[in-house]
């Protein structure tokens, strides 16, 4: 653009987004919630590292020297409009033949977490009738997820397993863990962390509902104590129709509308600002996997489409700004 002599209304910023898939610190989503004024700086550091070690975000930040002095929320720092570019994560693109396309929405999704208490015990002398182990009772929940499924004609993730030693906390990790530690324990203490999505508002509810319901059936035929929080539910949305036609018309017959199955950057900035986000097509839509894989030419396709798109909502704030002069 610089290269060009393009002139925008408002400046143009490059934003990299902190730990939006909380990979290894959860939960995820954290840097744009906290620009979003959905949660704060101070929760934001705090969040937990998933390999259930003591280690904080805010903490491995500082080691490296990338903790800044901000601004770190919309009100300190507001901007007029948010794009963003990803590879699909699906094959919609790849089977219509388009290298691109524009995002119109995204699927609700729900993450819940379930600690399991009982008391420990040896597993080998203590006789199975009666037993409380808090690890066997887990597996049905994660039965149940998967059913619900089916049933709900939606989508249910249980993610990894992971068995830590006893003197560690359990954190906020998006995986099962259990505790104590040893190959002849009762397990007294297991941690299941899930995802439940939903196309629809009223389908990713009913699924929640069902899903604590079945929890609660378990554990009380099991006679254990457990705890259950749900740490992030993001309803089913629509990104701005007027963001979503810059991107439109800057794809032309090269693009085709398509929706997201799960959370970006843009879907909690939409909260603040017109956002909408620019798909590139995806190799069998593999995504968070060596496998995945977009060609060089629809890489180029979609930043085109991502700096037409940005100039296309620049033009339209100076023709709102001139309608105000008027």
């Amino acid at each position: 653009m610089k290269e060009q002599n393009i002139k925008t209304r408002a400046p143009l910023v490059i934003i990299n987004w902190t730990n939006e898939e909380g990979a290894r610190f959860f939960p995820l989503l954290g840097s744009y919630c906290v620009y979003a004024e959905q949660s704060i700086l101070e929760d934001a550091h705090a969040s937990i590292s998933t390999d259930n070690s003591s280690l904080t975000m805010g903490g491995e930040l500082a080691k490296i020297g990338y903790v800044g002095d901000g601004p770190n929320y919309f009100d300190e720092f507001p901007i007029s409009g948010h794009f963003e570019i990803h590879v699909e994560q699906h094959t919609d693109l790849e089977k219509a033949g388009k290298p691109i396309g524009w995002v119109e929405g995204w699927q609700g999704m729900t993450w819940y977490n379930v600690v399991f208490h009982s008391d420990d015990g040896h597993v080998n002398t203590k006789p199975t009738y009666g037993r409380r182990d808090t690890l066997a009772a887990s597996a049905k929940p994660i039965n149940e997820l998967e059913n619900l499924a089916y049933e709900m004609n939606g989508y249910t993730t249980t993610t990894g397993i992971h068995l830590p030693p006893a003197k560690l906390a359990f954190s906020y990790a998006n995986s099962l863990k259990s505790h104590p530690f040893g190959s002849c324990s009762i397990q007294s203490k297991t941690k299941v962390v899930f995802c439940l999505m939903h196309k629809e508002a009223e389908g990713l509810e009913a699924t929640g509902e069902e899903i604590v319901k079945r929890i609660n059936s378990i554990a009380g035929q099991r006679g254990l104590e457990y705890e259950l929080a749900r740490d992030i539910h993001l309803l089913p949305g629509n990104f701005w129709p007027e963001a979503i036609t810059c991107v439109r018309d800057a794809c032309g017959d090269k693009g085709i509308a398509s929706r997201t199955g799960t959370g970006h950057d843009s879907t909690m900035i939409t909260l603040k600002v017109p956002t909408p986000m620019v798909f590139v097509r995806a190799k069998d839509g593999i995504s968070h996997s060596p496998k995945e894989w977009s060609d060089k030419d629809d890489c180029a396709e979609g930043a085109l489409v991502l700096g037409k798109s940005v100039l296309n909502f620049d033009e339209l704030l100076k023709q709102k700004v001139a309608g105000l002069h008027v």
